[in-house]
């Protein structure tokens, strides 16, 4: 204990609040903060709760009189129920009743870590690594999940939607797939999709009408730089069994750079904060680069978070959203200001790769947000990680996002080619977008919000020039969702 006057206050979250997810993130401001204090959460029963936390670093010198205020973060995994958690630090605390009722869902996410033929199961890691087996690679992999739960309902949230994400269908478990490990070796990550998604469909392991699945294969392997070029066009030129695409049922990856993944909840501020360099002549390095364990990882569950957003129907946006090139700062989201570096700074601009072959299309060069969104997003004192808005408007209403009893009730959306109109039956619409067909990226887009009298149940697009290059989106108020490719139309 020591003599400062400490004052812990939690701002995101209110009492008696209730989450369908169990990893939550708290957000707060601790008052005068000194060299031995350190948080503790304890539940009503005494008991310690697992947590992970990232206090903000000083900036600047810090007057005698003047009350020093620190922002913090904590990743606190709740107990199912309604219980009280006590968030000590140093010698005050405060108090907070959650609740965490698992969700009735119909529609769930299985992350699965795919093992091909003559495979060991073991990732590639450093040669002192004896715990890259699939025990611990599942481990992983579920806890980054339920991160990715927590980002998306925070991020829903901050748009006035509520806490929404997609539920489990149960923790990463293997999947032992038909593929020969050296056939493997030999394949683009385009047709990596192609074959484990065929794999998923033909062998009935899920329900691919009901379940996404988020696979991550198990023997990525980066052979090293030996000739001084750490350029990131070299280093994919040196990896194989690498993905990192996103669409339908199926967003798929590589595991070049899970060593620099925790497997624990109270590892991973100190995961997503660590400067420790990446042996790019040893180990896979996808950092945007960073070039360090913090960054690679932060960039990787970015990854993963953007592809998880093309198997839920959205497409790319003009910005520096989580669909656009905002991704690699997604370690924002739960250290805050802790790393030590502006919030919503990406690194270089990069190229991102829509969905798969006939899905989406190619690469798409991505623009930074203007400086109008950056001052909204600074004003709303936002981390500078965001879904663009009609992003968020479309996962709030998808099947994925919303309990068993709501959609799924017959209700269909219908296009007619010649008056070029949507109509819903027995609904009405949410969000009508026009895509580019190749790239995936959003080019027009219109918004029927719910604070309007009634929204439509008919749209009819205006007379565009390039309509034979775009796909028609929309989503209506059941979740049901209507893609068109607009190529048929014939222009009057």
């Amino acid at each position: 204990m020591c003599d400062l006057e400490h004052n812990v206050q939690l701002k995101n979250v209110q009492q008696g609040e209730v989450f369908n997810y169990s990893t939550i993130l708290l957000k707060g401001d601790l008052a005068n903060p000194c060299c031995g204090g350190k948080f503790r959460i304890v539940s009503d029963n005494s008991q310690s709760v697992p947590f992970s936390v990232a206090i903000e670093k000083a900036v600047g010198s810090e007057g005698e009189s003047k009350q020093v205020i620190r922002k913090f973060r904590i990743l606190l995994r709740l107990s199912p129920g309604e219980h009280q958690y006590t968030v000590q630090y140093c010698s005050t605390q405060t108090c907070v009743r959650l609740v965490y009722t698992a969700p009735e869902r119909r529609f769930t996410v299985a992350p699965v870590y795919i093992i091909c033929k003559g495979h060991s199961g073991r990732y590639q890691s450093s040669e002192n690594d004896a715990h890259n087996d699939s025990e611990h690679a599942c481990r992983k992999i579920t806890l980054a999940i339920e991160l990715l739960q927590c980002l998306y309902a925070e991020k829903l949230h901050e748009h006035g939607f509520g806490r929404k994400t997609f539920a489990l269908e149960a923790p990463c478990r293997p999947f032992y797939a038909e593929l020969q490990w050296a056939q493997s070796t030999t394949m683009t990550e385009d047709a990596l999709w192609h074959r484990f998604a065929g794999e998923l469909v033909h062998r009935k392991h899920y329900d691919m009408e009901r379940v996404k699945v988020v696979g991550f294969l198990s023997s990525t392997h980066f052979e090293g730089i030996s000739d001084g070029d750490y350029s990131y066009e070299n280093i994919r030129k040196r990896t194989t069994g690498h993905a990192a695409l996103g669409g339908g049922g199926l967003a798929l990856f590589g595991t070049g750079c899970l060593y620099t993944w925790p497997s624990t909840l109270e590892t991973v501020c100190d995961a997503l904060l660590s400067e420790q360099p990446i042996d790019c002549a040893k180990l896979l390095d996808d950092s945007n680069y960073r070039r360090t364990y913090g960054g690679c990882f932060a960039t990787t569950l970015g990854s993963v978070c953007h592809e998880m957003g093309h198997t839920f129907d959205l497409g790319h946006t003009p910005d520096g959203s989580i669909m656009g090139d905002g991704f690699d700062a997604i370690d924002n989201v739960f250290v805050g200001a802790a790393g030590g570096r502006a919030l919503g700074a990406n690194g270089p601009k990069r190229l991102i790769a829509t969905k798969p072959g006939g899905l989406a299309g190619r690469l798409t060069q991505l623009k930074r947000p203007g400086e109008v969104l950056r001052q909204r997003l600074e004003a709303k004192q936002n981390d500078g990680v965001f879904f663009a808005p009609t992003s968020a408007l479309t996962l709030s209403y998808h099947r994925w996002f919303n309990d068993a009893r709501k959609g799924g009730g017959g209700v269909s959306m219908n296009f007619d080619n010649t008056t070029r109109t949507v109509s819903c039956n027995g609904s009405s619409i949410v969000l009508v977008e026009l895509r580019s067909t190749d790239s995936g990226m959003m080019q027009k887009c219109w918004t029927f919000q719910e604070q309007q009298q009634s929204r439509p149940i008919s749209f009819t697009l205006p007379r565009l020039a390039n309509l034979p290059d775009l796909t028609l989106f929309a989503v209506d108020t059941e979740g049901s969702i209507l893609k068109i490719d607009l190529n048929s139309i014939n222009q009057a």
